[in-house]
């Protein structure tokens, strides 16, 4: 059982991180996802999200909050273009890996080990990004998690989600995960911000030792309107 509400306020060591061949997930196991990301080295690969390599376009500087930031593969392309970084996953090997790295990069970034419903920043966050995660939740707690990530943004700010509609190859087989119907889902829950993308695209993917599959995946790129 993972442990919440836990700061890793240092980085213990940095001891490479070794990658197993053998190692074979399957999809998003919840139940095993610390022997994952003990056992793999980037267990979601090492290069940004595409939609993330964008964000620096869109705002120059600011805070950023990485909700299920994982190892940091997008966290810590952002604290290289400048940004303070906040992760937060409810993962501690997960955390802890995206500390070592943040280390071995010479990069200043905090991370919380938490159920991502439990975080409550005493600070606003200028980005906020939240990719391939929202699975993880039912329904209703998806969609709670969506207005607290509203609810933490600043005015002018921008949020960032990716997330697998009913179309996914794996929305048959794992019914236990959260699918989204398509990306209108997304637009209604954002309707009053300024939607700057909003669409859906597949992707092939192959990480922490799957086979390559294919993901149906929606995009939302939303910023927070500035208040008269």
């Amino acid at each position: 059982m993972v442990e919440r509400r836990i700061r890793i306020a240092e980085v213990r060591g940095s001891t490479p991180l070794e990658s197993t061949k053998d190692f074979k997930m399957t999809f998003l196991n919840q139940q095993t996802i610390e022997e994952f990301y003990d056992k793999v080295r980037f267990l979601w690969g090492a290069e940004p999200n595409r939609h993330v390599k964008h964000v620096p376009e869109l705002i120059k500087s600011g805070r950023v909050l990485d909700v299920g930031v994982g190892e940091g593969r997008n966290a810590l392309f952002l604290a290289e273009k400048g940004f303070d970084v906040t992760g937060i996953d409810i993962s501690q090997t997960a955390i802890k890996k995206f500390l070592r790295l943040a280390e071995q990069r010479n990069l200043k970034v905090t991370g919380v080990a938490i159920d991502a419903l439990e975080f409550e920043p005493d600070v606003g966050y200028d980005v906020v990004i939240c990719t391939a995660v929202l699975h993880y939740f039912s329904a209703e707690q998806a969609k709670r998690l969506m207005r607290k990530m509203k609810q933490y943004t600043n005015e002018g700010g921008i949020n960032l989600l990716t997330v697998f509609t009913k179309d996914d190859q794996g929305f048959k087989q794992y019914p236990e995960f959260h699918f989204f119907e398509d990306e209108e889902e997304l637009r209604e829950m954002y309707g009053d911000w300024q939607i700057l993308k909003c669409e859906r695209y597949t992707k092939e993917e192959e990480h922490g030792g799957s086979e390559p599959h294919v993901h149906d995946i929606a995009v939302l790129l939303a910023r927070n309107k500035i208040q008269d």
